[in-house]
């Protein structure tokens, strides 16, 4: 889940760039606790990407679940940090600008969580080929910043032709395996269920973006399929949504999209002969990190 900062924080001009986010962080706490609660029941542990507004205004909620297996990251769109007049999304600055966003950032969220952020997103998976390096130089470990096949520069997020499935980043090249100690874990995208305009506008491939109207049943069938072609060592299933949809809800479209993908999950699997194993974003890419060092094998 990207945990939003509360619209009522946001200037008119934020809201304009992206009007996702709670009313309030009242919202917020219920949208993430009806969240983690859903996927619990799955026996699936969650991963929050969390604003700093929200690591501040959420904090004993955020700490709880940590202390019982989430895993908590950092979530920015710049222009919707408190106080600061950023125009544009991450992927739009060069590394030193980058720099000073994230470092702006990582002071708030972790004077409130009590430790570093280890893990990213931007928002709209807003990236350029300075991001990974800028994150690895600030002590992240790892993050899920890629949507392959997404194009859609208006946000500066244009991932087409990306790897696909986690790897250590190129330090360089934002869409390539590199030999970087920051691990990626890319959105698993639907690559034969093509769209020319997403929910964010943009061209690509279908994904678990769970408050969409994409057809989740038929996306989590393509990506599995594709694991049966591509035998990928971590072929992950990567969803994503909001702290802004009432999970609590039975009724939320959002809530019976949830219970669709991870019913679709356990069915697919099961025909397949497969075995679903959650993992949070910070164990993966432990995973991902001592498979390839040699000094591990």
């Amino acid at each position: 889940m990207d945990c939003e900062t509360a619209r009522c924080d946001v200037t008119p001009y934020g809201l304009e760039m992206s009007g996702s986010g709670p009313a309030d962080y009242g919202e917020s706490a219920r949208s993430i606790r009806g969240f983690v609660e859903t996927a619990e029941r799955f026996g699936y542990p969650v991963t929050l990407l969390t604003h700093p507004e929200v690591a501040i205004e959420n904090r004993e909620l955020l700490l709880k679940l940590q202390a019982k297996g989430a895993c908590l990251g950092l979530h920015v769109h710049p222009y919707k940090l408190i106080g600061k007049k950023h125009k544009h999304d991450l992927g739009a600055y060069l590394a030193n600008e980058q720099r000073e966003i994230l470092q702006e950032a990582m002071a708030s969220w972790g004077a409130a969580i009590g430790s570093a952020p280890r893990y990213f997103r931007a928002g709209y998976f807003s990236a350029n080929d300075f991001t990974f390096g800028v994150l690895e130089d600030l002590g992240f470990l790892g993050g899920s910043l890629s949507n392959p096949g997404r194009v859609l520069p208006e946000h500066c997020s244009v991932w087409a032709g990306a790897e696909p499935y986690p790897h250590r980043a190129h330090s360089g090249v934002r869409l390539i395996r590199g030999e970087s100690d920051f691990v990626n874990v890319p959105v698993s995208g639907a690559f034969g269920r093509p769209v020319a305009r997403g929910h964010a506008g943009e061209q690509g491939f279908e994904w678990s973006y769970i408050p969409h109207t994409y057809d989740h049943r038929e996306i989590i069938r393509d990506v599995l399929d594709r694991f049966e072609v591509d035998c990928p060592r971590f072929g992950t299933i990567v969803t994503d949504t909001h702290n802004d949809q009432d999970y609590t809800d039975p009724n939320h479209p959002s809530s019976q999209n949830l219970l669709l993908i991870l019913e679709s999950i356990t069915e697919y699997c099961g025909n397949l002969d497969l075995e679903p194993v959650g993992i949070t974003l910070d164990a993966l890419c432990e995973l991902v990190l001592a498979e390839d060092n040699p000094a591990s094998n």
